[in-house]
Formats: structure tokens, sequence, C-alpha cells
């Protein structure tokens, strides 16, 4: 039962990132995955329930953790993210983050304030890694530079300022040229030629 649960989180999720969360009700949930509306409700007492254990689930996805040490050095692990953001973002919809703060905003503030921690941690991680691997600057303030991804990560990015629009905003482009910003300020001579041979790497996957 416990696995079946996990499909249902994480498809679910994947239809509130394409459709929104307002759109999608239980009936369609049950309907999607082939299961009663009685089986579903015992899984999930109801919709609000559903959204919660959806966005916990996603809260604790490996994919979007910065610093796994399978993915390489603290580059290769922003490349990482990367190929799992670019995924996300070639089905995701405002509509998602519009509806969770009007609809459930406990849950909105819980999924803010874990995402505003998660960057903070996961950076002070990587560019401390990165200066021990000599890839990036040890003359940097780790915790300033962290916090500034912090701000420029939830206040651009975000609809409600309109500092993007939709397109922009739903495109990969931007979180490529915020980390190419991002690393031509903090790597070291080492550091931006490893960067600048992946980014290479990865113009060259593209063409072919």
């Amino acid at each position: 039962m416990e696995e079946k649960k996990q499909i249902i989180l994480e498809n679910v999720g994947k239809l509130y990132l394409k459709h929104g969360i307002k759109s999608i009700t239980m009936d369609d949930v049950a309907q999607e995955f082939g299961i009663s509306k009685k089986t579903l409700y015992q899984f999930f007492k109801d919709k609000e329930s559903l959204v919660e254990e959806v966005i916990n689930y996603y809260m604790e996805n490996p994919h979007f953790n910065l610093n796994d040490e399978n993915n390489g050095n603290p580059i290769d692990r922003i490349f990482a993210l990367r190929i799992h953001l670019a995924s996300i973002l070639r089905v995701y919809n405002n509509n998602l983050e519009f509806d969770l703060k009007k609809q459930y905003p406990a849950l909105y503030k819980k999924l803010h304030d874990f995402k505003r921690k998660k960057i903070l941690n996961d950076n002070i991680l990587n560019i401390e890694d990165g200066k021990k691997q000599g890839l990036f600057r040890k003359d940097i303030d780790t915790e300033f530079i962290s916090k500034l991804n912090v701000g420029r990560m939830l206040l651009t990015m975000n609809p409600d300022h309109n500092i993007f629009d939709e397109s922009e905003l739903a495109s990969i482009e931007i979180f490529d040229k915020t980390i190419d910003y991002h690393l031509h300020g903090i790597c070291t001579e080492k550091g931006l030629k490893y960067y600048k041979e992946q980014l290479n790497s990865l113009q060259n996957e593209k063409q072919n």
C-alpha cells in the first residue's frame, strides 16, 4: 500500500505542476490511477491532506539535494540539479504557486520557508565544499553569497513581483544565466576552467 501511495504522490505532483491545484479534483485523481474514490480516500482523507502530502513528498525529494556527493564535485552537482529542474520546467505551470497561496496559505508558507532554508543551507555547504576543493575562491563570504542567492531565487523567480514574465520563468535559460553569473563571481581559475569545460560539454550535447 505504501508503494502505491508513493506512486500517487509523485504523479499527482506532476499533475499539479502541469495544471495547477485548483483544477485537479479527487475524481480526476481517482480516474487518472484507475481506482475508486473510496480507495483514494483510504490514502488521503480529503484534497487538502493530498495536497499537503504531495508538498511534503517533493520537499523530501533527493533530486533537489545540491550536496549529493554521488553527483560529483560542487560544480557537477549544480549541473545535476539543472537537469532535474529542466524536466520540471517543461511542464511547469505558475498556477501551482497561485493556487497554493490562495487556497492553502499555511502550506504555501511552509513551502516558502522550506525553500528559503534549503537554498541557504545547500548554498553554504556547496560553497564551502568548493573552497576545500580549490574550485571556489577562499576569500568570498560564504554566508553573504548564500543569502544573496536566496534573495535572488525567491524574489526574482516569484511571479508576484513581475520581474520576469511567464515564458521567461518557464525557461531553463534563467537558471543557466543565473548560475553563469554566480560561478563567474566565486570560481577560482581552476573552477572556472572546469565550469567552462562542463558548459561546453552540455552545449555540444544540445547540438547532437
